[in-house]
């Protein structure tokens, strides 16, 4: 049965893919292609960027001619029938009701690169087509909780900003405005989710190639692209700050080492005694469309144990659900290949309860601050025969520690404190001054977007102009 509607421009076709089972036949003949291990929306994606990308077939010719676009041209959505579809449901929900996080970060992944597809296609037959990878997810922010009882689910973006070999893909989550359950409590057409995906056009030799220029036509799309120009100025400076080649400044010095001399209490625990490990060897059934294992697998992957990271810390004291609210800058430093062994470090990295420590005018901070946590997971490819690793991915994950007591049933945003932790050497200082950055960065733009999360974090909203 149809379970998924995909709109690429209103002059174009509809098409209504099916979910992957094993009597498919059509699904089953595109083996080569897509991995029944992908969600029904993931498949369906990939299965219309291989059509687009037909009439290519055979083309030897380098792209010469660039080809200005508007935002517009490269819009896409793409219907998530979670509610409304009990076989949609089924695949996304999670052991609480809401939806399957990791899922979700699938399917932004390869809906953002159908986008940069449509956006740096030249519509030549006899030029090969780039080859677009996937640099960095920049961010992903939540503005309210994704849950599947009530609303059906609707993923929309654009290309928002491009540079010479470089876009960036502006996207967002949100209710659908169309099925049974149209109207909810948040309101109608809310914005769950927003976030940024970057890719790099590359030539057979990892090289970055010219892209066609993107030129803003609307106010709003003119906007759009002015904060993605910011934003790439945001992704420059980070590299330079790096605390991997840069020191910290002298006021997160002096912060780190109050915090790390101020007197233990049975509050605090050491960072890393929150670490939690995991190894996998890469299938080929989690292989992307360029024979690599697919980006969104990663994603998936890493998110599963960051949350299995936080849940285990948020007991602590007791009690507590991990709700997450941002996820920062997941890097692919290296692309990993079938067979290879991979190993996934999961750390709290920062806690809100570290920045009360010792804090002059608490007064001054979050009410809820010590309720939110920095969980990071790095990924290392590992060589068995040389005994040696290398760094493929990081993933940085900001949760909300709530109440796990449903009302009528549902979990609401109720703050619950965790544990502060402390960092024992020098690296793990570092890891918690780069923890702290990104929660600070992560709280920034809650007070800026609005929504649940910043009203129960107690962000204060940043003035419309």
């Amino acid at each position: 049965p149809d379970k998924m509607l995909l709109r690429f421009r209103s002059a174009a076709p509809l098409l209504r893919p099916r979910t992957l089972s094993r009597t498919d036949d059509a699904v089953r003949n595109m083996s080569g292609r897509i991995s029944r291990n992908r969600t029904g929306t993931t498949a369906a994606l990939w299965n219309k960027r291989f059509e687009m990308e037909q009439y290519k077939k055979g083309a030897t010719k380098p792209q010469e001619k660039l080809v200005e676009k508007p935002p517009s041209a490269s819009h896409m959505s793409i219907a998530l029938p979670v509610s409304s579809d009990a076989d949609i449901h089924d695949q996304y929900a999670n052991f609480r009701g809401g939806i399957q996080f990791g899922k979700l970060l699938e399917d932004i992944d390869a809906f953002a690169g159908n986008i940069a597809f449509l956006h740096c296609d030249d519509g030549n037959p006899e030029t090969k087509q780039h080859r677009l990878v996937t640099a960095s997810v920049d961010r992903l922010d939540l503005s309210f909780p994704i849950t599947l009882g009530l609303e059906d689910l609707l993923l929309t973006g654009s290309a928002g900003w491009a540079g010479r070999s470089s876009v960036q893909i502006d996207l967002q989550v949100s209710q659908a405005l169309c099925g049974t359950n149209a109207t909810t409590a948040a309101g109608t057409g809310t914005d769950f989710l927003h976030g940024s995906v970057v890719f790099v056009a590359v030539n057979d030799e990892n090289k970055g190639v010219p892209i066609n220029p993107l030129i803003p036509a609307t106010v709003k799309e003119k906007a759009m692209f002015k904060a993605g120009e910011a934003m790439n100025l945001r992704r420059k400076m980070a590299r330079k700050t790096n605390l991997n080649s840069a020191a910290p400044t002298e006021e997160e010095i002096a912060r780190l080492h109050k915090m790390m001399m101020a007197p233990p209490t049975a509050n605090h625990v050491p960072l890393s005694s929150t670490t939690l490990d995991s190894v996998r060897l890469m299938q080929p059934q989690q292989r992307n469309r360029a024979g690599k294992i697919f980006g969104g697998y990663l994603m998936h992957k890493a998110y599963e144990l960051a949350f299995a990271t936080a849940s285990k810390f948020s007991v602590i004291q007791g009690w507590g659900a991990p709700t997450v609210f941002a996820v920062d800058d997941v890097s692919f430093a290296k692309p990993v290949s079938i067979g290879d062994v991979i190993t996934f470090t999961s750390t709290v990295v920062y806690t809100g309860a570290d920045e009360l420590r010792g804090a002059q005018a608490p007064g001054a901070l979050p009410p809820h601050l010590s309720s939110l946590f920095q969980v990071r997971v790095g990924t290392k490819i590992v060589d068995l025969k040389a005994g040696t690793s290398a760094l493929s991915n990081e993933f940085h994950f900001s949760f909300f520690n709530r109440s796990p007591t449903q009302v009528a049933g549902q979990f609401p945003l109720q703050a619950v404190p965790v544990v502060g932790i402390v960092p024992h050497s020098y690296r793990e200082g570092m890891l918690w001054v780069d923890g702290r950055r990104r929660m600070l960065q992560a709280l920034d733009i809650q007070a800026e977007v609005g929504g649940v999360f910043a009203e129960s974090i107690g962000c204060t909203p940043t003035p419309k102009p």
